[in-house]
């Protein structure tokens, strides 16, 4: 809970939101599942974009697969790294290109650890990308079959080719640094997920300590920089941890992405506590840092929900896994924020006075402005007041169902 974790947009891309399934298979070299219905996919990489992709003979599968069509030359993909990839989705059918990251601003990064310990689609994606015998610079072909629930939505089977570029460890990566004694005693070792020793603790320092626990060979990090970390947070006074990016079973999770400039972290949304901005910037990354924060550089005289109680300090451990350079992430603004400028701006809905009456009931309801409900609206291709009263319900259904999610978790962490 490094900030209040809002989310509308990142810098990065990652392929969460791909995925939903499930199925498995055993590695066979060059694959799971039956690879060789794969074998008639060809890859052939161009000078520029993306790869050309021919499927000379039909796939018949009833279950996801996954085949190496060209093999890179680089090291074995490590199951806990962050993998860097290129993408494209084509019709499993005749091999056109639907979509692919190729033009994008950045290069997408895949977190393996954390598919790796889900279920279902982002598992198998895990799975086939770090089976043995895959090498970075290898294109791996990915079939993704569609089951009852999707194809119910109208979801059909999926293709995805998966070009390989780089991966980085997932946790800091160096030398381990032996404790001052100053600071609390956390169970430290590299790869593993880092506790707190100690459960009774003296008074705290008054103001922000930090001390290297594992000594990374990255690149140092700036004060404008965007970062990615995994972390575990405790209170002082209790020692009770409020929050983690690791697993239940130890392993590294979906890094935490935030940037340490102001300007950027307002506009993305993606910001962290006055104590991650002020003791981060200076370290390298691959390091991982013990943070203690005083309370008026965290959550200060209101707290944080339960968990953080008022003029709390707080314990951090930081693994520093990954960073983007502030002149990349102005570049990217820049260039996103021209994109936006170049949009045609949405029209206005064409809606009778009673239509009109109704819409300013929904923005209500929804605690928005009409104005901003009906640019909604036109963002979404909505064109008529009935389809945007059935938007609105699915969106509080969706929300009652993930309050209801989140209240079942939390019993069962009572229980």
């Amino acid at each position: 809970m490094p900030t209040s974790r809002l989310t509308s947009q990142s810098l990065a891309l990652s392929t969460a939101a791909l995925l939903v399934l499930s199925a498995c298979g055993d590695a066979e070299g060059d694959g799971l599942g039956d690879a060789d219905a794969l074998s008639g996919v060809d890859v052939s990489p161009q000078d520029e974009g993306a790869p050309e992709v021919l499927i000379h003979d039909d796939i018949e599968l009833e279950e996801n697969a996954s085949r190496v069509v060209n093999a890179g030359d680089g090291e074995q993909v490590s199951e806990d790294s962050l993998l860097d990839y290129q993408l494209v989705a084509v019709d499993p059918e005749d091999g056109t290109v639907l979509q692919d990251s190729y033009e994008q601003d950045l290069t997408p990064y895949l977190p393996l650890p954390a598919f790796l310990g889900t279920e279902g689609q982002n598992q198998f994606i895990g799975e086939a990308l770090s089976a043995d015998g895959v090498t970075i610079g290898s294109d791996v072909a990915v079939y993704l079959q569609a089951g009852p629930a999707e194809a119910a939505e109208g979801q059909e089977n999926s293709l995805y080719i998966f070009h390989l570029e780089g991966q980085a460890p997932a946790h800091a990566d160096g030398e381990e640094a032996e404790q001052s004694g100053d600071l609390p005693e956390i169970d430290s070792s590299v790869g593993d997920s880092p506790d707190l020793a100690e459960e009774e603790l003296a008074d705290p320092p008054e103001d922000l300590s930090t001390e290297v626990l594992i000594e990374g060979d990255g690149d140092e990090i700036g004060e404008d920089d965007y970062v990615f970390a995994q972390y575990r947070g405790w209170t002082w006074s209790e020692g009770e941890e409020f929050d983690s990016s690791w697993s239940e079973d130890g392993q590294p999770g979906e890094p935490f992405e935030f940037s340490l400039d102001e300007e950027v972290s307002a506009m993305t949304q993606q910001g962290a506590i006055e104590g991650w901005n002020e003791g981060i910037p200076g370290h390298r990354v691959g390091d991982r840092v013990l943070m203690v924060i005083p309370p008026e550089m965290a959550y200060g005289e209101s707290g944080q929900g339960e968990a953080i109680g008022p003029d709390e300090t707080l314990i951090f451990v930081v693994d520093l896994v990954k960073i983007i350079d502030a002149e990349t992430v102005s570049d990217v603004m820049a260039q996103q924020q021209e994109q936006q400028e170049q949009q045609p701006a949405p029209q206005e809905l064409d809606l009778s006075d009673e239509e009109r009456e109704q819409l300013e009931e929904l923005a209500d309801e929804m605690g928005i402005s009409a104005e901003e409900l009906e640019m909604l609206a036109a963002q979404l291709g909505v064109e008529s007041i009935d389809e945007l009263e059935q938007f609105v319900g699915d969106a509080e259904e969706t929300a009652d169902e993930d309050a209801d999610e989140s209240e079942d978790e939390n019993e069962e962490d009572q229980d």
